[in-house]
């Protein structure tokens, strides 16, 4: 992973309890938060660039085969994401194109 301070704070993808189709454009890499490092992926949606945090375990257990069918690339998944409930601790629930 690679160390990157590229986009602002406010251009995070905020997951909601909607559906939001997202693409993969970025490997991983990792910026600080106020927690301490956190890995991190650009994504583009709605026809803007955002970045998404994807250190969560519901949302790792969901990319990981995906990124093993590519060759340890993320750049190119497409799915759908959306939280389970509102709550900020909510697990991830994610759909792949059929």
């Amino acid at each position: 992973m690679v160390y990157n301070r590229g986009m602002a704070e406010n251009e995070n993808l905020k997951v909601s309890t909607d559906w939001l189709d997202v693409e993969v454009v970025s490997e991983p890499y990792v910026i600080m938060t106020m927690r301490g490092y956190a890995p991190v992926v650009d994504v583009q949606t709605g026809g803007a660039k955002r970045r998404l945090f994807i250190a969560a375990k519901t949302l790792g257990e969901e990319l990981e085969p995906e990124v093993i069918r590519q060759d340890g690339k993320f750049t190119g998944l497409k799915f759908r994401v959306k939280k389970e409930t509102a709550d900020k601790m909510a697990p991830y629930v994610v759909e792949w194109p059929k």
